[in-house]
């Protein structure tokens, strides 16, 4: 029973803790001023852009590919749908969640005192990268619900008729639930999440996370338009939040050409040399 209070007493310290400095990390956000960028970002980069851009090619999809979905993929077996399955799985964003709410979570937890300055600023930027993460993903998904469930469109097999755009607004049901693709969505948030923090991989991260949301199709869960509006939503939506963050001076910021680019490209050592300074804290307070 002793040890039981002690636990609860020491969870309920580090919660009270983490609430604190999300508070804190909440009035930062919001007392920086917001700084009006005169610079047009890139096509690549400008959510109005990636979002016109997707609507459009959806529009398309529905019209040309999605009423020939079924005769140009078939269904996959074996050993190919077993591979599928393991790579769609991917588009749940159960580890970018996992791993950036652990990350934001200690950062959150951690006291910054006896620090240097420029440790406790990598900190905070740190806890704000991890909220990026894990705000762009879920808030994605839990957006790309709520509409998919506000249309209701059927999904492949569940269709009554020839009409490939079947829809039952508001039916709440995993049958009627395809547009857009809840996968493709985070899979889309979750490859440009990464593609802008580490900006030197960000083709392959980027094909990567299309050929999640292509799995998809190739599963016949979801129409070309289910999957081209999830993953260009996700991408638009990561894109947006980002934007944001810069324009506060956090975690990014524009280059003179109006690419997003991480604070720290210039400081590559910033995340150790965090580590490091945390190492030794810990290691002197044991002395």
């Amino acid at each position: 029973m002793q040890a039981s209070g002690m636990l609860t007493a020491l969870l309920g310290a580090v919660a009270r803790r983490i609430v604190d400095r999300a508070k804190a990390g909440w009035r930062l956000a919001s007392g920086r001023r917001m700084r009006r960028s005169t610079i047009r970002p890139p096509r690549g980069e400008d959510p109005a852009f990636v979002m016109a851009t997707t609507l459009a090619a959806a529009l398309a999809a529905i019209a040309l590919l999605d009423p020939h979905a079924g005769g140009l993929v078939g269904g996959a077996t074996g050993a190919w749908r077993s591979f599928l399955k393991t790579l769609t799985g991917y588009g749940e964003g159960v580890e970018i969640l996992v791993v950036s709410a652990a990350i934001l979570i200690l950062a959150s937890a951690l006291t910054p005192e006896g620090l240097p300055r420029r440790i406790r600023a990598g900190l905070v930027e740190i806890g704000f990268a991890a909220a990026f993460c894990f705000g762009s993903v879920a808030g994605s998904g839990i957006a790309a619900s709520l509409i998919k469930n506000a249309f209701g469109r059927a999904r492949p097999e569940h269709l009554s008729g020839a009409n490939v755009f079947e829809l039952h607004p508001f039916a709440f049901s995993a049958k009627f639930a395809a547009f857009p693709s809840g996968h493709s969505t985070t899979a889309g948030a979750s490859a440009m999440v990464l593609a802008l923090l580490f900006p030197a991989l960000r083709r392959p991260i980027l094909v990567a996370g299309g050929l999640v949301a292509a799995s998809r199709i190739l599963l016949d869960a979801h129409f070309p338009a289910d999957v081209v509006a999830g993953f260009g939503f996700g991408m638009a939506f990561t894109l947006a939040a980002a934007h944001g963050l810069a324009r506060r001076n956090l975690v990014f910021r524009q280059t003179a050409e109006g690419r997003l680019e991480p604070k720290a490209a210039d400081r590559p050592g910033n995340w150790p040399d965090v580590l490091a300074a945390l190492i030794a804290r810990a290691r002197a307070a044991k002395v």
